[in-house]
């Protein structure tokens, strides 16, 4: 089973609790139409990373869930970055503006929280399912937001001061994942990296607070491993490489 050139198959729900718990909670069901993605008009317990909440207002922004199985175990690594590339990718080709990513499944646009990607894997003895999360703000105005998220979060329209077509935007996304997963199961992944360093531009090279399994740790961002790892060089000089975490 692999991520076919022509598309997604598409289910659409008005509503549910999360779009990644839809396709785990139906697994049985849905992974004979894998490769699939799954969206959602409103999220009533949408997540991020850590179990955070993700607001998800109805028809304000694109809640999707891509399903599909990874034959490469190796390139698991770089799962988290390649959704963020291609979200990234298709968010700077509809809109026209800049947007970074805050290794490894943030993305930022002036300063604020644009979208977030949600990895989880449901590993067999035969094969790898992979579930991406993607939650994109799109429509929502500021007060659209809880308070504790709005000196934080962003939208398009914030951003660019009109409103975006939130079913062109799924389609879109759709697409582009589409593009990047083929590049994550080929032979070559090294554009993957490459693509990836120039979105974390303004990361790279600059003193960061890092969070790891409840620890807070200093250091340096030095670059983006070949293996998708996050390399920080920490107070002592050495150069540690980090498979999860957080950006302070």
């Amino acid at each position: 089973m692999t991520i076919y050139p022509e598309r997604f198959k598409q289910i659409h729900l008005d509503e549910c609790a999360s779009t990644n718990d839809h396709i785990k909670e139906n697994i049985a069901r849905l992974e004979v139409d894998f490769p699939l993605m799954v969206s959602a008009g409103a999220q009533t317990a949408g997540r991020g990373r850590e179990d955070r909440g993700w607001s998800s207002p109805p028809n304000l922004g694109i809640y999707a869930t891509f399903g599909f199985v990874l034959p490469d175990r190796r390139a698991l690594s770089l799962l988290s970055i390649t959704c963020g590339v291609a979200l990234i990718d298709m968010l700077a080709g509809w809109t026209s503006e800049a947007f970074v990513l805050k290794w490894p499944n943030d993305v930022l646009a002036a300063g604020k929280k644009i979208a977030g990607i949600l990895c989880e894997t449901i590993i067999t003895a035969d094969k790898v399912i992979c579930l991406a999360g993607i939650g994109v703000n799109v429509n929502q105005d500021s007060g659209d937001f809880p308070d504790d998220l709005r000196n934080r979060a962003g939208s398009l329209k914030m951003l660019t001061g009109v409103e975006w077509p939130v079913q062109d935007g799924r389609d879109r996304l759709a697409a582009s994942m589409v593009s990047w997963l083929r590049i994550l199961q080929g032979a070559d992944r090294s554009g993957i990296v490459s693509r990836t360093r120039q979105l974390s531009r303004p990361f790279l090279g600059q003193a960061i607070s890092f969070h790891h399994q409840g620890r807070l740790t200093q250091g340096i961002f030095v670059d983006i491993a070949p293996d998708g790892a996050l390399l920080l060089k920490l107070a002592d000089g050495e150069k540690k490489a980090f498979y999860s975490g957080e950006l302070g």
